[in-house]
């Protein structure tokens, strides 16, 4: 797998000179104009900016982090209630009369106001009991997590892709500008040849006005090619999320490709069938319903619950006992209990209006669907794997087919201009050579890149893109 890196990390980056732009100006020489720092991107650097800033990528090591919540709940499930009370009180009693024997109200002659203080304190804790239940739960809430988990490993995977196939488009953008500008260069110096021939009365105006026109269209050609560089660079910042990054350029090198026989078939498929996010992604449906069909079927058992009481109160005259606090010499409270229901549920369905029966079938086909989904899956990233492997063959043999198909119309065109220039040949055979040895150069150059994607097809598919890019993803322990 390493033979396919080497292309990912070439350093160098060669200065593009535009020829015979007739006044045009590319988009990051303006910014450099406007006294803007570029910054040179390698495919790393882009990826692992993409890593810190691009929103998708975030979003998902958010889901992550959240993912650890739902497991943190279910431990603290099995932690008893505790509670603490505590309260203090002050009284005021005066009474100005009181009522005799018969009933009748007789002031008191010496009024007095007894004032009086007392707190109370305690402690109660509180524990239910459900094994089956809470054991299963905790089952279900592990598969859920996982999954969460692999959906985001999925988004990172996916997002670190995007990033690397837009950096691919970028590179292809400016390599076929360079093809442009040499293609420019050539027809130049082909304009200068046929002006010296046509002063020399050995071409034809027709001939002079033919390798203009081709001049003018080369033009066109290099100041597209320049647009779409411009366009490339602006939706790989936009990928990238960075808010700071201003102009920027990146590796101008193409990708070198390699024989694909190096990279052994049946180990990949053999990984994909492990490490693949889409059948890890499956496989954490099928733990998810087989955790709600195992719960579902779970008898209930007995509901077992302990509560504990604990509590002193003290009172005194005045304010002595007001905000108090101790534990000798007071009234103390306890209290324990123990509850235990048994559901009928399971002996008698028609208790529940056999709600369980129905739950139960229907985990049931849920879980027996999510096991047709596996397999499937399981036979698509092979098939996949497989499909991509061959296009990645295919994309290597054509690469060579390519060079070769440039080396032909090379010298074809070298042949050609002999014979033009012995009367043998006329300006069109001439003009159709250029023509064919210009479109060998642009497919080359496409072609190199076509095997750049199918690469990076084949590490998406096997989910290992920010693996071969050098970045960790993060663990359960970050």
């Amino acid at each position: 797998m390493r033979n396919g890196k080497a292309w990912l990390w070439r350093g160098g980056v060669a200065v593009a000179v535009m020829v015979g732009l007739g006044g045009g100006v590319d988009a990051v020489a303006q910014e450099r104009g406007g006294g803007d720092e570029v910054t040179v991107l390698t495919l790393q650097d882009a990826l692992m900016r993409a890593s810190q800033f691009n929103s998708q990528y975030r979003q998902a090591l958010n889901q992550i982090e959240l993912g650890k919540h739902p497991r943190q709940r279910w431990w603290a499930n099995l932690m008893p209630n505790l509670g603490l009370s505590y309260s203090t009180g002050l009284g005021l009693r005066r009474q100005p009369y009181y009522v005799d024997f018969e009933g009748r109200p007789t002031e008191v002659a010496d009024v007095r106001t007894v004032r009086s203080s007392n707190y109370s304190q305690g402690a109660n804790v509180n524990l239910t009991l459900d094994p089956g239940q809470r054991y299963y739960q905790f089952r279900r809430t592990q598969a859920q997590a996982r999954q969460s988990r692999t959906s985001a490993e999925q988004r990172l995977n996916s997002t670190l892709a995007t990033v690397q196939r837009l950096y691919l488009d970028a590179q292809n953008s400016q390599a076929q500008l360079q093809v442009e500008e040499a293609l420019l260069a050539d027809r130049q110096l082909d304009l200068a040849e046929k002006e010296s021939r046509f002063e020399l009365l050995r071409a034809s105006r027709s001939d002079l006005l033919s390798a203009e026109l081709d001049l003018e269209n080369q033009r066109i050609r290099v100041r597209t090619a320049q647009g779409a560089v411009d366009k490339a660079l602006l939706a790989l910042r936009t990928a990238i999320g960075d808010p700071e990054l201003g102009a920027l350029e990146i590796e101008r090198e193409p990708p070198a490709p390699f024989d694909p026989s190096t990279l052994d078939l049946a180990e990949l498929v053999a990984r994909a069938g492990r490490e693949s996010p889409s059948v890890i992604a499956a496989e954490s449906d099928l733990a998810v319903q087989r955790a709600a069909l195992n719960s579902a079927k779970a008898l209930n058992w007995p509901s077992v619950t302990v509560n504990t009481t604990v509590s002193s109160a003290a009172y005194g005259e005045e304010y002595t006992e007001l905000f108090g606090a101790k534990f000798d010499d007071v009234e103390i409270n306890g209290r324990a209990s123990l509850s235990v229901i048994v559901p009928l549920t399971n002996i008698l369905p028609i208790f529940d209006g056999f709600a369980k029966s129905y739950d139960v079938a229907s985990a049931t086909m849920s879980y027996r669907n999510a096991e047709m989904s596996y397999q499937q899956t399981m036979l698509q990233v092979e098939e996949s794997v497989r499909s991509k492997y061959l296009d990645l063959e295919t994309a290597w043999e054509n690469v060579l087919q390519r060079e070769r198909a440039r080396e032909v119309a090379s010298d074809r065109l070298a042949i050609v201009r002999e014979e033009y220039l012995l009367a043998t040949k006329g300006i069109e055979e001439l003009r159709g050579a250029i023509r064919e040895e210009a479109d060998a150069r642009r497919q080359e150059v496409d072609q190199r890149f076509t095997f750049a994607t199918a690469l990076l097809a084949l590490y998406e598919e096997l989910g290992i893109v920010a693996r071969e890019a050098g970045i960790d993803l993060p663990t359960e322990g970050n």
